[in-house]
C-alpha cells in the first residue's frame, strides 16, 4: 500500500492540549516528501504557527473547508474560497446577536477575527490560538462589503446551546452549515465548506488515489473527512462516536498520537 496524503485535523489531534506542536509530531512530519495538509475549523491566522512549525508546502484547508491556500501570513496564496453570501452573514449575525445577546459571538474573514467585545469566550479562543480579535460594531462593518467565512459561537452552558442548535434548525438556511466541533463551539460555514470538501479538492487537483489518504481526528467535524479517505485515523482522546469512524486508533495529542502513527506506519509502507 502507497501512501500519497495525509490530512490532519488541528486542535485536540495535531496539536497537543497546550496548543502547541508536540516535538514528535514536527520530528514525525518535517522533511516528509509526503504531502501532509492541514484540515481545521480555524482561520488561516490561527493555522501559520503549525504551517511553519512542520515546514509544510502544499494546500491547506482552513474554516473547515471554506478556504483553500498555500503560504503563511504576507504570502499566503488562496486556491479556492467559499465565503458566506454576504446578506446570510448580515442577517444571521444580527439575528443571533438579537436573540442570544450573551452568547460569545464573532465571525472571521480571511485575514481577520472580529468581535463586538472581550468575554468570556473571546478569553479562551484567544488562550487557544494566540490571537486577538479586532473589537468591532458588527452592525457598522457589515454595511460595507466583507467576505465573512465563519461565524462562531461559544457557549459555556449545554442548555442555551441546545437552544442555540434548535434555533438553527427552526430557521435552516441551505446555503449554510451549522455544525458543533466540540463541547462549547457552535460555528456556521458556507454549506459546501466541510472538511470533506475540501479534502476532495485537494485530491482532484493531485490526481491522488483515495485509497492511499490517511485522515487524523477527534471530533464530530471529523466524521465527513473520515468517510472519504482510504483510512481513517482517530485519536485516543477522540469521542467515543467518533472513534466509530475510525480503521485505527492512535495515541493521544499529548503523546504526539498522529507522528507516532506515520512513524510506524511508513517503517513498513511504500512511500515512494
Amino acid at each position: 500500500m502507497r501512501v500519497e496524503h495525509f490530512f490532519s485535523d488541528m486542535d485536540s489531534t495535531l496539536l497537543g492540549s497546550d496548543g502547541s506542536v508536540p516535538e514528535g509530531n514536527i520530528n514525525a512530519i518535517k522533511g516528509i516528501e509526503i504531502p501532509f495538509s492541514l484540515v481545521s475549523a480555524r482561520a488561516p491566522l490561527e493555522m501559520d504557527f503549525a504551517i511553519d512549525a512542520l515546514a509544510l508546502k502544499g494546500p491547506q484547508v482552513g474554516f473547515n473547508g471554506g478556504i483553500i491556500y498555500t503560504g503563511t501570513g504576507k504570502n499566503r496564496q488562496i486556491i479556492a474560497k467559499r465565503p458566506i453570501q454576504t446578506d446570510v452573514a448580515r442577517s444571521m449575525i444580527e439575528a443571533i446577536c438579537s436573540k442570544f445577546p450573551n452568547v460569545s459571538t464573532s465571525f472571521y474573514d480571511a485575514d481577520n477575527w472580529y468581535a463586538r467585545q472581550i468575554d468570556q469566550g473571546i478569553d479562551l479562543e484567544t488562550k487557544i490560538t494566540g490571537q486577538q480579535p479586532k473589537i468591532v460594531d458588527f452592525k457598522t462593518l457589515l454595511e460595507s462589503p466583507v467576505e465573512v467565512f465563519k461565524i462562531m459561537m461559544i457557549v459555556f452552558d449545554e442548555e442555551i446551546m441546545q437552544q442555540l442548535m434548535r434555533y438553527f434548525d427552526d430557521n435552516p438556511d441551505r446555503t449554510v452549515a451549522v455544525q458543533r466541533s466540540g463541547k462549547n463551539y457552535l460555528e456556521v460555514t458556507h454549506v459546501d465548506a466541510v472538511k470533506a470538501n475540501g479534502v476532495k479538492y485537494i485530491l482532484a487537483q493531485e490526481n491522488v488515489a483515495v485509497e492511499n489518504t490517511y485522515a487524523f481526528g477527534d471530533g464530530h467535524n471529523d466524521i465527513p473527512m473520515f468517510k472519504l479517505v482510504g483510512h481513517a485515523v482517530a485519536m485516543s482522546n477522540a469521542m467515543d462516536d467518533v472513534k466509530e469512524y475510525a480503521e485505527t486508533i492512535t495515541d493521544t495529542n499529548d503523546n504526539a498520537g498522529v507522528g507516532v502513527f506515520i512513524d510506524n506506519l511508513l517503517k513498513n509502507t511504500d512511500h515512494s
